[in-house]
Parts: structure tokens; sequence; C-alpha cells
């Protein structure tokens, strides 16, 4: 199912998703939360880049000076070594001497070990997550815009203090449940949506009567029977042309054949979200 404003033209969660009644719930945080329930593409959050980086920065200095400090307890058992002190041997070869806690040397060489590893395990943990979150896609425009209009859609906004500007920087956004659809799909939704609607008898306190539902399904089977109607024609129409000018001259054949072929590619390519390769292959075809 997809929630839409008649001016803003936006898509809203998918087929099946619960709805959830927000009627009783109080303004803030509970019906924010319902408003995010009931449509999982509403599910957009921040992911706090800049904090993120200079969490990862203090990590990697702190880091940073505990490799300094093990380079400098490895230089001075070096030196230890040249003057043919064996315990400094004895400390690198052998696990008894390393653990031995009347070896003071040995004692400030696992106390920093075990703090090494402490906080690479954090650092490590850091940066999987990172890249994890930076994986994560983007909230479209349309829903953003609904999101965000929805969430000023009072004379105050959903949350007060700080959280007021919770949304500012959109590119700090992202979406965990983003909507996959070819750029027919999308053409439909923000344009013809309303003709496809589902019509509703109830509705929420957070719903105005510029609302309408459409089930997804529909913009799918009109942009597949659109889908087939372009290839068909495309495909008929170079057929029938090349027939009616078999007996001209080679250069507008030739010339037909181009046109077609390059509307085709197009129609592949401004339509769906087929990738380069992909609009090669087909064309080729």
């Amino acid at each position: 199912m997809s929630r839409c404003w008649r001016d803003v033209d936006i898509e809203l969660a998918q087929p099946g998703a619960p709805v959830v009644s927000s009627t009783s719930s109080l303004p803030g945080f509970p019906s924010f939360a319902d408003f995010i329930a009931a449509d999982a593409d509403a599910a957009i959050y921040r992911k706090y880049e800049r904090l993120s980086a200079r969490n990862l920065l203090y990590l990697q200095s702190a880091l940073h000076e505990l490799e300094g400090k093990l380079e400098e307890l490895d230089a001075e058992d070096v030196k230890e070594r040249e003057s043919h002190d064996q315990e400094a041997q004895k400390r690198a070869r052998k696990w008894h001497h390393y653990a031995r806690d009347d070896n003071v040397r040995a004692r400030e060489h696992r106390q920093l070990q075990e703090e090494i590893e402490v906080k690479l395990k954090a650092y490590h943990k850091a940066l999987i997550l990172e890249n994890q979150v930076l994986k994560l896609s983007a909230p479209t425009p349309r829903v953003l815009k609904a999101f965000k209009r929805w969430f000023q859609s009072n004379p105050r906004p959903v949350l007060w203090g700080r959280d007021k500007d919770l949304f500012r920087e959109e590119r700090d956004l992202v979406a965990l449940a983003p909507v996959e659809t070819d750029r027919l799909n999308i053409f439909l939704q923000t344009y013809f949506g309303w003709f496809l609607r589902e019509r509703r008898e109830k509705r929420t306190r957070d719903e105005g009567d510029d609302v309408f539902y459409f089930p997804a399904r529909r913009i799918q089977r009109a942009g597949a029977l659109i889908s087939i109607l372009l290839s068909a024609v495309l495909l008929l129409g170079a057929i029938i042309c090349l027939v009616k000018v078999e007996r001209r001259n080679t250069d507008l054949r030739v010339g037909l054949i181009i046109l077609f072929t390059c509307l085709f590619a197009a129609v592949v390519g401004l339509l769906t979200n087929a990738r380069r390769p992909e609009i090669f292959a087909s064309t080729a075809a």
C-alpha cells in the first residue's frame, strides 16, 4: 500500500504493510513511531556522519599513540639484547618469560598489549559498522518531502527542542527500507497515483483530505502494461516500416533501422533502471 499527498505525490509503504492507527497516540514520540511503523518507506533516520568520523579519528589516534609506545618498548628490548641481556631475548621468544609477573618489562608489554587489544577491537568494530552505514541508501526526494511535511504538519513540529531541526540536514539521512522501482513506475506514482487511488472511509487524525492511498501493485501492473505496449509498438513498427520500404533505396532502410534502434535504446535507458552493459546488450540483440 502506498500513501500520497495530492500536491506532493509521494509513495510510502509497501504492499501488505500493517497500517497502525494513531487515533489514540499522544502527539510526539508515540505518534511519530506510529507514522514510521505504518509505512516502511518512512523509516528515515540520521546516520550522524560527522560524529562517526570524529569517533573513528579519535580511535585511530589512540591506536597510533599505543603503536608508538609499543615501538619504544621494542627499541629498548633491542638495546638490551645488544648489551647481551638474555632476558630481552627470552621475553621475545618464550611465552613463559613474557607472562612472568616478576619481570617488570614483560608486565609493561602485557599491559600495553591488553590496552591495544581493547582499542583495536573497538576501532575495527566501528570501521565495519561505518562501512555498513555508508552503504545505506538515501531516501527518495518524494518520500523525504512527504516525511518532512508530516513532521512539520502542525503549527509546531512533532518533536520539540533541538529535535525540531532533527531532519534539517538531508545529506545525513538514510532510509532503512528504500523504494526500489524503475523510472516508469516513479513517473506513474508522481503524476498518476491519484487516478489509481483506493477509496477509504476511515482516516487517522494525522491524515487530511489531501492524503490518499493506492496499492503499489496497481502501479506495477500499469508500468508492466505500458512496457509491453511500447516494446510491441517498436518491434511491430520496425517490421512494418521495413516491409513498406523494402523496394526503395538502401539508405532509407538503414536510416529506419538506426531510428528504431535508437528509440529502443532510449526507452530502455529512460524508463527502466537498466545499467549501461544491459542497455548495450539489449540494443545489440
